[in-house]
């Protein structure tokens, strides 16, 4: 069996890219034949993944496989229509190939597919009826994908995620320093967008000093609005508390993950969260907002309620 996995690939570090990434490793490790076509057009060149460089370049690589006997796992958001636009070519593309499956990963579509009832909602619909399988990562997300008239027999309810350990990894010489000056010592992967709460986390992390001079904070990610991210750091008087990584490779995520003392995820809004249920496979306590799904273990504080989280915290630390 030769699978394409289509969707993000690391990085940037995020909850889908995370999934193909395990996902492809996996079959990887087992012998089976597999590859990824990473669909972000602004992906650095790599020998990890085939790259595209737009509509075109996609559509070429997609029939390329099919018509040599590769079966397509599509993975996506499908909270906005650019992602059921590629759900839609690859699933066009299957058709010339041995099959495909699709896998729906946000907590956002349900809203999305509810609030848009003109075209949007038929090309989800249409999109979804080319595929001999759609997986969603929750049973409200396939609620949502029912009411598009997609059969029960095509829908499965599977969370993305799958087995993990620490990985054996050097850390950088730079970052390896940093940890051992700050303890207890907290990390979070985010997006620098206002849904990921990187303020909430600041504001949070602030408050601890007063109890936890030496905490710090490592914080994994990227995103357009880094520059105001620092800008929080600093009118916060954090700087040396708070240490942002950038992108890293997923295996470093994990062993940074594994050496600290607590996981916050503290958005806004949510779906699965990958990264949660890592952290707890790896042994690590979690605090996360009450948002999206969380799993059995998950320390939960009301979403943008510092003082939630700080408690939280605090009764971690003990």
């Amino acid at each position: 069996m030769k699978v394409l996995f289509v969707g993000p690939y690391p990085p940037p570090h995020g909850g889908i890219s995370v999934h193909v990434w395990s996902a492809h490793a996996l079959m990887k490790r087992t012998g089976q034949q597999s590859n990824v076509l990473n669909i972000d057009p602004r992906a650095p060149e790599s020998d990890a993944y085939i790259k595209i460089s737009g509509a075109m370049s996609l559509s070429r690589e997609l029939f390329r496989h099919v018509t040599d006997d590769w079966l397509l796992n599509v993975h996506t958001n499908g909270e906005n229509a650019k992602s059921w636009f590629i759900a839609l070519a690859c699933g066009l593309a299957a058709q010339a190939g041995p099959g495909a499956s699709l896998t729906l990963h946000s907590g956002g579509v349900p809203g999305y597919l509810r609030q848009n009832t003109g075209w949007r909602r038929h090309l989800a619909r249409f999109a979804s009826l080319l595929y001999d399988r759609v997986v969603c990562v929750s049973e409200e997300l396939a609620a949502a994908v029912a009411e598009l008239g997609i059969s029960a027999e095509k829908l499965q309810v599977t969370p993305a995620f799958l087995p993990i350990e620490a990985p054996d990894v050097e850390i950088p010489d730079q970052i390896r320093s940093w940890m051992e000056q700050h303890s207890p010592l907290v990390t979070a992967t985010v997006f620098f967008r206002p849904e990921y709460g990187f303020e909430v986390l600041v504001e949070g992390i602030s408050r601890l000093r007063k109890k936890y001079p030496e905490i710090g904070c490592l914080v994994m990610g990227s995103g357009e609005n880094r520059p105001e991210a620092e800008a929080i750091i600093a009118g916060s008087g954090v700087s040396d508390s708070i240490h942002l990584v950038g992108d890293v490779q997923h295996e470093l995520c994990l062993a940074l993950m594994s050496r600290s003392s607590v996981f916050v995820r503290p958005t806004f809004r949510d779906g699965y969260s990958i990264t949660v249920r890592e952290a707890l496979a790896l042994g690590l306590p979690v605090v996360a907002s009450n948002v999206g799904t969380r799993p059995s273990g998950t320390i939960v504080f009301a979403a943008g309620n510092v003082g939630e989280l700080v408690e939280a915290l605090k009764k971690v630390f003990q």
